[in-house]
């Protein structure tokens, strides 16, 4: 793993709750573009994700000078699905469910649909995490939200969280992140290749 880099943010406090919102798509492409893994055998045996969640604890407990003990609240997964009617629907059911199986893992879904080049686009997906993001900052239900995701369209959402009084977290592959959004965030630690590629190895 690459060594964090500092951000403007305060120091975390010990015990500290978080929460992790991972835009699925974005994660996927990485998967898929720079590493040749498909999702047929990515994450379907739940192996990569409980390795996951089990690096996000570490990710916490060892940034900075000063490592300190994180309660992991929930990983909300976001992505979109097809219709029940598509004969992809199973295939694409069957892997949210392999991680929605894993502990502290709630996937979230919303819809894939044609678009007038007959290409599948999401549909309220951002949507959804903008607004689950602020509503459980505002609840007082996390104190540092870690966001892996790579698009600079989030940024107004990592300034309204900033805004709600949290820490924020960045978790970002280089190659396919903006640099508005990593700057942006308190914290910042990035995924390497071999990070990844341990992830998808059985």
């Amino acid at each position: 793993m690459s060594p964090p880099i500092s951000g403007s943010g305060a120091a975390p406090k010990p015990f500290e709750r978080v929460m992790v919102f991972i835009d699925g798509a974005w994660f996927r492409e990485i998967c898929d573009k720079h590493f040749a893994i498909k999702n047929s055998l990515f994450i379907q045996t739940k192996f990569a994700f409980s390795r996951l969640s089990w690096i996000f604890k570490r990710m916490f407990s060892t940034y900075g000078e000063n490592p300190f003990r994180a309660d992991l609240i929930r990983i909300y997964y976001y992505d979109a699905i097809v219709d029940e009617t598509h004969r992809e629907y199973k295939k694409q059911r069957k892997y949210f469910d392999a991680i929605d199986d894993q502990y502290a893992y709630t996937v979230r879904l919303r819809k894939l649909v044609k678009s007038s080049k007959s290409e599948f686009k999401q549909k309220g997906v951002d949507v959804l995490i903008a607004i689950d993001a602020l509503t459980k900052a505002y609840r007082d239900h996390y104190d540092t939200g870690m966001f892996v995701m790579g698009d600079g369209d989030f940024v107004p959402l990592i300034e309204a969280v900033k805004d709600a009084g949290k820490k924020t977290m960045c978790v970002y592959y280089p190659p396919n992140s903006s640099e508005d959004l990593i700057r942006c965030c308190d914290m910042r630690i990035s995924f390497d290749d071999e990070l990844i590629e341990g992830l998808l190895k059985k």
